[in-house]
């Protein structure tokens, strides 16, 4: 059997081939000759294939260390390569820290539950300085950055006063003195702080209980007695991880948390609140308040105060230090207090009591922004903490928020900019609420607050409720999915020469990995993989595959196969032989498809478990074998025909692990990591057919002669 092997440009190659055959004669040594004709012709010299390996990947051993701050379960982060924040400052002098929305992180993924991560990972060999950065609330330092040096990198959160969850009050400061909190129930005036009569609110009952007069904590909390109110160890960490998952301090929440409605029990049944936290410097007030049927005005809502002060000590503005509070810490992450039921109520009756909410009944919380903070200084008593610029800056902050539509209330007093970009004129709900789903479908509800016009991350006082399954179901929040992304570039000339653009297949290239938190586990792990091989414009004329061997070290539950076209998916079935999946014979005749496998793991997986993947292009041969081009020292499959190696350009060798290599400055080709289309559009530019890829981008060369060490961001830039 003959096996007939074509590549691009061979006819340049047969007239090199005639020319070396008419010049034999003369390069023969002829002693007779004169001195000049007789000269012995130079030898060329043998090729040596160029030592770089044209990767665009390092290996970094990444250390990440959240646990000073004592956090109750994982903590997911994000990595960048630049500051991934913008910070703008108020009038009053405040910073308000933003994500810059057209960032990408380069890596994603959780700690183990005691906020630790501690492994080597890949990253682009242009990083040399990372920013990690956290949206989780139960974490002191948001933003950590670091140089990447001999191959390592390490961030350590500063320590905080972490929570423990057994605080007690003095007995003899107690009070349900209400003097200094008529902020409560009346606008402020903003030049000064001092009380105005425009009411908003009845005034608030105190029928619960007495609170520290110094920091507001109430002398109520941790006193139920029934356990089914009360988180267990394995109950607190899954509520966490629901919370974590839904909220993220530097993003705004997901619309369809935020438009539930009230939370309506289901039965009859005892409440308790734990408090899980929250992510600000103020000292906001929480009361709560139930109606059945029509929503009540605020004129006549009935509200009962829970926490005087909500301000748990965590919030530091990502600085890794505490803020001065003034002694103004009034609650313990995982604080508990059991509500109480008035049925007239509204008749002013506080001594007809039940610990039993009836079915049917809606429950509402209401929050006032900064309500303990805004009191004034008694003595040498401050309740709040005065800040840069204008002293009252804390203190003239006209906003309640409620967890109904059309209770909650804003009054700007005519004040501007990013302090107030989110007005609520129309007092609509400023909360969140979602539940976490525990085996057999039971579930707990979460609920969070925003306690400004600031921004829209809810992530400012959040508790969730007992006992489970008491409310109507709330949304689950979404599973964190992450993602690797990066482009290959092929050349379909090998083994020949004289094609140095790397476009004849550019493919996109992405990884994406679920991520679930077992409600009786401790770490997350992950429940499914994708990988996406996207394929790009190209003006080749040969017909080549596109393939990929995937490297999977825990067998998948599933593994479902896809191609989306413009938009539209369908099921697929590629050709599988063994761990390679054959997606297409012909790339050029299916341009702009993305072919996707998706991996199922129905127990799930740790993330070291997941697989690999390398993409590489081939044409099908009459034997039974394969021509095939991978990346720059990537063996190839075991279906390859070795019979090319060592032939016209190409100088791999086997027997020393050596494959697709070339002398010289050009690969037959590599993966730029964290690479887009977009970064290099330029090479599927028609006009640029041929161009040798040096000529496109200034850095290459000095990224080629340099080993990597210079320019190693040339495709970026």
């Amino acid at each position: 059997m003959v096996t007939i092997k074509i590549f691009k440009k061979s006819i340049v190659g047969v007239a090199l081939g005639a020319l070396a055959v008419a010049c034999t004669k003369a390069d023969v040594y002829d002693p007779s000759a004169s001195p000049e004709q007789g000269k012995q012709p130079e030898v060329e010299a043998p090729k040596v294939a160029n030592a770089f390996n044209f990767s665009t990947t390092q290996t970094v051993a990444l250390t990440i260390d959240y646990s000073a701050d004592k956090v109750p379960t994982a903590v997911f982060f994000s990595i960048y390569d630049e500051n991934p924040l913008n910070v703008e400052v108020s009038e009053d002098g405040y910073e308000t820290k933003t994500l810059k929305e057209e960032l990408t992180p380069i890596y994603e993924n959780y700690t183990n539950s005691n906020g630790v991560f501690n492994r080597t990972i890949e990253l682009p060999s242009y990083v040399k300085h990372i920013y990690v950065l956290t949206g989780d609330f139960t974490v002191s330092q948001v933003l950590m950055e670091t140089d990447v040096q001999g191959g390592s990198a390490k961030l350590i959160s500063g320590s905080n006063k972490a929570a423990t969850r057994t605080v007690g009050t003095r007995a003899d400061d107690q009070t349900t003195d209400m003097s200094t909190l008529w902020n409560l129930t009346h606008e402020v005036d903003k030049n000064n702080g001092n009380k105005t009569d425009v009411r908003i609110y009845n005034d608030w009952i105190t029928s619960l209980g007495t609170w520290d007069k110094n920091s507001g904590r109430p002398s109520y909390v941790n006193q139920v007695t029934n356990d089914k109110l009360k988180f267990t160890e394995e109950e607190f960490q899954a509520v966490y991880a629901a919370a974590t998952k839904a909220l993220n301090v530097n993003r705004q929440c997901d619309d369809a948390l935020i438009t539930q409605a009230d939370l309506q029990l289901v039965k009859d049944s005892e409440v308790g609140i734990t408090m899980l936290g929250g992510n600000t410097c103020w000292h906001s007030t929480l009361g709560y308040y139930y109606y059945t049927g029509e929503v009540p005005t605020r004129e006549n809502l009935h509200i009962i105060m829970l926490f005087p002060n909500t301000q748990d000590g965590h919030w530091t503005n990502g600085a890794g230090a505490n803020n001065n509070y003034n002694g103004n810490v009034g609650v313990q992450r995982g604080d508990v207090v059991q509500l109480r039921y008035y049925p007239n109520i509204a008749q002013g009756d506080l001594e007809t009591v039940s610990d039993i909410f009836p079915a049917g009944t809606k429950l509402g919380f209401i929050l006032k922004a900064n309500g303990w903070g805004m009191q004034p200084t008694v003595g040498s008593k401050k309740y709040y903490v005065e800040g840069p610029g204008v002293g009252y800056g804390h203190r003239m902050y006209n906003v309640w928020g409620a967890s109904t539509d059309g209770l909650s209330y804003c009054n700007p007093n005519g004040r501007t900019g990013n302090d107030w970009k989110y007005l609520n004129p129309d007092g609509e709900s400023r909360t969140a609420k979602f539940q976490c789903t525990a085996p057999n479908n039971h579930s707990y509800a979460i609920v969070s607050f925003e306690d400004a016009c600031n921004d829209k991350n809810y992530s400012d006082v959040i508790f969730s409720l007992k006992p489970m399954d008491a409310f109507q179901k709330l949304p689950d929040p979404e599973d964190k999915v992450v993602e690797t992304k990066g482009v290959y570039c092929f050349e379909d000339l090998w083994p020949a020469k004289g094609d140095y653009d790397l476009n004849d297949c550019v493919v996109g290239f992405k990884h994406a990995k679920k991520f679930e938190k077992k409600f009786d586990e401790k770490e997350f792990k992950v429940v499914k993989e994708t990988f996406s091989l996207t394929t790009y414009q190209n003006y080749v004329t040969l017909k080549s595959g596109l393939a990929v061997t995937l490297n999977t070290t825990m067998a998948p539950t599933s593994v479902v196969m896809k191609k989306v076209k413009a938009g539209v998916e369908s099921e697929a079935n590629f050709t599988k032989d063994g761990d390679v999946y054959l997606l297409t014979d012909n790339i050029s005749g299916e341009l702009g498809t993305e072919y996707v496998l998706e991996l199922n793991y129905e127990t799930g997986i740790t993330d070291q478990q997941t697989a690999s993947a390398k993409p590489f292009i081939y044409r099908d041969q009459a034997d039974g074998k394969r021509w095939e081009v991978h990346i720059v020292g990537e063996a190839p499959t075991s279906k390859m025909d070795t019979s090319y190696f060592g032939t016209e350009d190409d100088l791999s060798n086997p027997a020393q692990g050596k494959y697709f290599v070339r002398e010289g400055n050009y690969p037959f080709a590599f993966y730029l990591n964290n690479a887009t289309v977009s970064d290099i559009a330029r090479i599927l530019e028609r006009s640029n057919e041929s161009k040798a890829i040096d000529q496109l981008f200034g850095g290459y060369i000095n990224w080629v002669s340099s080993g990597g060490n210079s320019d190693s961001k040339w495709y970026k830039e």
